[in-house]
């Protein structure tokens, strides 16, 4: 099985890779330095170079202030470049899988959101994620995507994957209150991905781990675990803002978010873990 995987040098991507050679794939995995996915023809060329049997596209503009601030090339990396390779994708007979996002959603349930749910996104990103979403499958009936939320992992820059280095050194932690939602470990994410590209799945399914939490709630579990563990614990206080007032927050996230797993679980045939497991897990890679 040979897979090319977008956006390699991502956190997603980067998990990808590694599990794809684990399973014993030939990979080819491509940063945004090494290939600009929005290029005309780059796509049939790239399947012309490589022939791979499967395409993950793990490529995305995910910084919702960049997106508002550049919503040309928002349309371009979340929307337009993904149909495009879903489109040369199926006309080479080559499976194309593409990962979606929880902010596509406006956070007004009060039950986790099923695949089947309709869009109503808050911001920019969430707009051309859901317009692609859209796209890929209108070019290509027999696409996967795979949603995912809140992911962390070695390397990240999100806060969750920050956050152990950041209750290990400071006595105060300030985060942002009012959401709730799923999370995921990067490790799983990309175990699930590819148990759902390699089963055939098509069409929409979620990709997160079981639960749902709050930042403040993953911050004093992460806390405790690593407390548990021997571990460096600064941090004494753990505080709730107003998401308005954390930098980098400006930008509208739905409220309440979590994904609904039994479709993904019942096409496997089996029970994903919950984000907890997934935490002590990411914990133990790093080494707190």
């Amino acid at each position: 099985m040979r897979v090319l995987i977008l956006g390699a040098g991502g956190l997603t991507g980067r998990y990808l890779v590694k599990e794809s050679r684990r399973r014993g794939m030939e990979v080819t995995g491509l940063t945004r330095q090494d290939l600009d996915i929005t290029l005309p023809d780059v796509a049939r060329a790239t399947l012309l170079k490589f022939k791979p049997d499967q395409v993950v596209n793990a490529a995305s503009l995910t910084r919702l202030e960049r997106c508002e601030e550049d919503p040309v090339a928002s349309r371009s990396i979340n929307t337009t470049a993904p149909a495009d390779w879903a489109k040369e994708c199926g006309k080479a007979d080559v499976r194309f899988v593409h990962l979606g996002t929880d902010y596509i959603f406006d956070g007004t349930k009060t039950t986790a959101y099923l695949p089947e749910d309709s869009p109503a996104p808050l911001s920019r990103y969430g707009q051309d994620k859901a317009a692609g979403e859209k796209a890929v499958l209108l070019a290509n009936s027999q696409a996967l995507i795979v949603r995912l939320a809140w992911v962390f992992g070695h390397g990240g820059s999100t806060f969750m994957s920050q956050l152990p280095g950041i209750l290990a050194e400071r006595e105060v932690v300030e985060l942002a209150g009012g959401r709730r939602g799923s999370c995921t470990y990067a490790a799983e994410a990309a175990r699930i991905i590819l148990d759902l590209a390699g089963g055939d799945a098509r069409g929409i399914f979620h990709g997160v781990q079981n639960g749902e939490t709050t930042w403040k709630g993953f911050a004093e579990k992460a806390a405790g675990l690593m407390r548990g563990r021997g571990a460096k614990v600064a941090c004494r206080e753990i505080r709730e803002l107003p998401a308005d007032r954390i930098p980098g927050l400006k930008v509208a996230r739905p409220a309440f978010s979590p994904l609904d797993m039994h479709k993904t679980e019942t096409f496997l045939g089996r029970k994903i873990p919950d984000w907890v497991q997934g935490l002590e897990e990411y914990l133990a890679e790093i080494g707190f």
